[in-house]
Formats: structure tokens, sequence, C-alpha cells
């Protein structure tokens, strides 16, 4: 575990840069008040890995407007986006998982999850084939012929099938809002040890954000933390923990002298 302070989170490496948040201000009254001011964030690319950074803060602290931020949903009131070195760009291939499942309901699964590759004209029957591909990695074999739909499907399936949506072009960076939000405490982590199997196939850049400490100790390689008022990261901690992470990886004494520290860290802010 390396502990970091706000001054050391935008240090500069040799590594190429994904994304940087430079000076990002939120402000809904013309500069009066700041609800985020001066946040800045570097994510680099590991080579051969990727990188699994975990944005966590307390509720309402604007978590999910950054992430809307950096996928070019909205604008930051001042500040710059800027995604492998250049300003933001709605032609950067950018994949969104949000916090209440997305998937339309009038397609079947498999619809759902082809539809990445046919608006790349990847032609029918090769889309078909990969996201059945993808069903199965995400174990939905056997509902692919089911329409996305509560009561077709639970909300732990509904969410494999907008996370299989979300991956199977395999965008370089993939952005995660709280999407186990909702789900029982078994499908949630049911959900994370899919997302972590996942990212290692994919060694793409995931950005979540979350407010549960213990699933941004086992899913980040980084933890920042977003704190004070007005906003901004207040804390840097490196997750050395091994990977594959499973189910024993929770009850490990490393995993939880992490998770303890974060929670103290939390506590005090």
């Amino acid at each position: 575990m390396t502990d970091n302070h706000l001054g050391e989170t935008m240090q500069n490496t040799n590594l190429p840069d994904i994304i940087e948040l430079q000076d990002i201000c939120t402000s809904y009254d013309g500069g009066k008040t700041f609800i985020i001011r001066n946040m800045n964030l570097l994510i680099e690319d590991i080579p051969d890995k990727g990188e699994f950074v975990v944005v966590l803060g307390k509720s309402g602290c604007g978590k999910t407007t950054v992430l809307k931020y950096i996928a070019g949903l909205m604008n930051p009131y001042s500040g710059r986006v800027l995604i492998h070195g250049r300003d933001r760009s709605n032609s950067v291939p950018i994949s969104m998982v949000f916090q209440e499942p997305s998937a339309l309901e009038h397609y079947t699964v498999l619809k759902n999850i082809m539809l990445p590759m046919l608006y790349r004209h990847v032609p029918e029957r090769e889309a078909a084939e990969r996201a059945m591909n993808m069903i199965k990695a995400v174990g939905l074999e056997g509902h692919e012929h089911k329409y996305a739909k509560f009561g077709k499907l639970s909300g732990g399936q509904l969410q494999r099938v907008v996370i299989a949506r979300s991956l199977i072009a395999n965008p370089g960076i993939i952005l995660m809002d709280e999407p186990n939000r909702g789900l029982d405490n078994d499908t949630a982590l049911q959900i994370d040890l899919l997302v972590a199997n996942l990212w290692q196939q994919l060694q793409s850049t995931v950005i979540l954000v979350t407010h549960n400490i213990e699933q941004a100790v086992f899913l980040g390689t980084k933890i920042y933390i977003m704190g004070g008022k007005p906003a901004s990261v207040v804390k840097e901690y490196d997750v050395d923990l091994p990977f594959p992470r499973n189910r024993e990886t929770r009850r490990t004494a490393q995993f939880l002298q992490l998770k303890n520290t974060v929670e103290d860290f939390m506590f005090s802010i």
C-alpha cells in the first residue's frame, strides 16, 4: 500500500497519458459557489496491464459529475479534460456503465450486446458470434433471446447485459458509475468478480466511481479520494493486492489493513 498526499497526485512519468483533468471546477450559479474546485487528476497507461482507477467519495461530492465530464456528457464550468493529451472529443471511444441498468428493453439480450458492433458496421453474423462469446463470458448463456427488461431478467442480469455491451468493442476507456447500486450483497459481489476478471482480460483503463470502500479496495489498482467543500482530490492510495482477485482476497490481512486505513481517512474528512 502506498499512501500519497494531494500534492503528489499529478506527478507525471514517461508513461503515456490517458486522462488528465486540469483545474476542473463545477458551478451552477455562474461561479458564485462551487461544488468542485480546482480538481486535478492524471491517469497514465500501464503497458500490458491497464489501470483500474477508483474515485471514492461520500454521496453528493460530485463523483458522477466528474465521470460525465470525462465521457463528454457534460462540460465543466472551467478547466480542461484531456484524453490522450488532447481536449475531449466525442470521437474518442469511451464506454460507460450507469448506476441504473440501461439495457434497451425492446431488444433481446443478444441484440443489446450486438449494438456496438452493428454501429461500427461489423457484419451481423460476426457481431452475433462476438456477442454470444461475451454472453458466455458474463454468465448469461441461455438468456440471449429474452428481452432485456425486469420480469424477464433480474437486476443483476440486466447489469451484466450493460457490462457486456460496454466491453464488447474493447474500448480503451471504460467508465463505471456505481454499477452495483441497488443490488443485494451476493449479486453485487458477483458483479465485482465479473468486472475484475474481464478487466484483466481486456487490459483497458477503467474508472469506477463509488462510495463503497470495500468495493474500491477490492477492484482498484489506484484509489483517489474526493473530499472537501468544494470537492477535489485529497488523497491517493496505490493498491498492491495481487491479481486475480476473488472472494478470499477480501479476507486477507492486506485487504483488511488497507480497507481500515481508507475508512479511517474517509471518516476524518
